[in-house]
């Protein structure tokens, strides 16, 4: 998903920053930036620490 990449970077945080924000791993964080599908909770993880919806991050385009 490269909006989390675009997400991440806007805001100037590492994957390892990201990592302990969202309680997701970096190997996790990694995974989605290259394209793996995440689940439900790794979504609302991620949408919690960029403050917008989970259908915004899943709406974006890849």
């Amino acid at each position: 998903m490269m909006i989390v990449r675009k997400l991440r970077l806007q805001r100037g945080w590492s994957q390892d920053q990201l990592s302990q924000l969202s309680g997701l791993s970096v190997r996790t964080i990694q995974r989605i930036e290259g394209g793996q599908k995440p689940g439900l909770e790794s979504l609302k993880s991620l949408a919690a620490v960029f403050e917008i919806n989970v259908a915004d991050l899943e709406r974006s385009p890849t």
